[in-house]
């Protein structure tokens, strides 16, 4: 797909592909935004900002994001939307356009690599490395995903997985959403994983 219009959601995180994101809805003009896609194609982008607030404009936005849809919801007798998200594909803003009743940006859709060459051994051990990383911030009392999460064998979707699930401060994981290479994507991923892994070993023997 080219160009398209899309509704767009500016908030304090990344949303990766595959990503579920549970949002509240509670602001008028994304009660608004939900009000008109519900019964569309449920779509808007997802995109990080970088400096400022979501709530009452005046934000400096990442151009970089992801396409969420909603796949199920719920709306209150006060009007507000509780939403279960999930991400699907990136895209690139091109254009933001006036947020009037809310936000809304010209955007294009990444286009992904059709096959990713990775030995499956390579592959079992870095989500081996992800689950210790992960035990060794439990046992410190950080709180993070379960060990037992489920990593798509796919690695193309299973490095967004990682990414999405690993306590990384918000500009590590937008550099690795933006990256267009699945093995310079990988590598990074490798070396967060390093520094956590090195981090808490040095908590641990504090």
């Amino acid at each position: 797909m080219g160009e398209q219009t899309i509704p767009m959601f500016p908030l304090n995180i990344v949303l990766f592909p595959e990503q579920m994101l549970p949002l509240h809805i509670f602001e008028d003009r994304y009660r608004m935004m939900v009000e008109e896609i519900i019964d569309k194609d449920r779509e808007f982008g997802v995109v990080l900002i970088e400096r400022g607030s979501e709530v009452g404009g005046g934000d400096m936005r990442k151009n970089i994001g992801t396409l969420a849809e909603i796949i199920d919801f719920e709306k209150s007798k006060d009007g507000r939307w509780f939403l279960i998200t999930q991400g699907t594909r990136r895209i690139e803003v091109f254009k933001w356009l006036e947020d009037l009743p809310y936000p809304r940006a010209e955007v294009s859709f990444f286009t992904e690599e059709p096959s990713i060459s990775i030995e499956s051994e390579e592959w079992l051990a870095t989500v081996s490395h992800m689950r210790r990383v992960l035990a060794i911030l439990a046992e410190l009392g950080d709180d993070v995903a379960p060990i037992s999460t489920n990593i798509s064998e796919d690695p193309f979707l299973g490095l967004f997985e990682m990414s999405s699930i690993l306590p990384l401060t918000p500009l590590d994981a937008q550099e690795l959403l933006e990256i267009d290479s699945f093995n310079k994507r990988y590598s990074l991923l490798k070396k967060f994983l390093e520094t956590l892994e090195e981090t808490a070993n040095s908590r641990l023997l504090q």
